[in-house]
């Protein structure tokens, strides 16, 4: 669509150029490596609304596990959530620039910032209880995805998600279950095929299909979402011309 309406010749591509080229680039490598935290405050919410966690019991929220595509008043708070830790993880970053979890630049996201996200959604546990534990093993799969190729963390991945989907059936948890199990699958072709195409799918799709189901129950998440992949499609198309290779997080193509 943007190739149509702006095709790269024209002076209406040179001029959009100009202006997206004026970003700072050190920003939008912070930005789109937030996606997987806006996902995991996003879960929180919907953890809040659908289970009868204890320390938010003074909320006086209903708890509803069959509700769908949600954009209610309440909403606005997860809105809110991910909106201000955006703005405190900008500032930090640029604050603290040298600290490891904050490194800007994108090959070290693997070790750092994923990391240092598995390490949040772990604390996490402690505050949403046990509901808590699929999301952060997940992360921690996703790490190691990053972090490794070899057959060892391939399988230790294949071992996580299995335990994902166990624990996420038993605790009658829908999304992570059925995220878990839809990608189960491109765990077993990259171990089996041992390539690393495959692996980049894997590492790209783990989230993809978190966001997919999240979205059925958080319709405004779905939005924001739909907002992030428009926008850095639009970005690198306008400074690279080249293809938004989405949801991935490292320097390798």
């Amino acid at each position: 669509m943007l190739k149509r309406l702006f095709p790269s010749e024209s002076s209406r591509y040179k001029h959009i150029q100009n202006l997206v080229k004026r970003i700072n680039s050190d920003i939008i490598d912070r930005l789109e490596i937030f996606f997987p935290m806006w996902l995991m405050f996003a879960f929180q919410h919907y953890l809040i609304k659908s289970y009868d966690i204890a320390i938010f019991s003074a909320m006086n929220i209903e708890p509803n596990r069959f509700y769908m595509f949600s954009m209610i008043t309440e909403d606005w708070i997860g809105i809110v959530n991910i909106l201000f830790h955006s703005l405190l993880f900008l500032w930090l970053m640029n604050r603290f620039e040298s600290f490891g979890p904050f490194r800007s630049v994108k090959v070290d996201c693997q070790t750092n910032f994923l990391l240092f996200l598995t390490i949040y959604s772990f604390i996490d546990v402690l505050i949403f209880g046990k509901m808590m534990i699929g999301l952060f093993l997940l992360f921690l799969v996703l790490y190691i995805l990053y972090r490794s190729d070899s057959v060892r963390s391939k399988v230790a991945c294949l071992v996580l998600t299995m335990i994902v989907l166990a624990h996420s059936i038993n605790q009658d948890e829908p999304i992570l279950s059925t995220s878990a199990i839809l990608f189960l699958p491109f765990l077993i072709i990259t171990l089996v095929l041992k390539s690393k195409e495959y692996l980049y799918y894997a590492q790209k799709y783990l989230l993809f299909i978190i966001f997919i189901f999240l979205s059925t129950k958080e319709l405004w998440f779905g939005f924001i979402g739909l907002g992030y992949f428009i926008f850095f499609y639009s970005y690198y198309y306008f400074t690279t011309k080249e293809k938004y290779n989405w949801l991935k997080f490292d320097s390798h193509q």
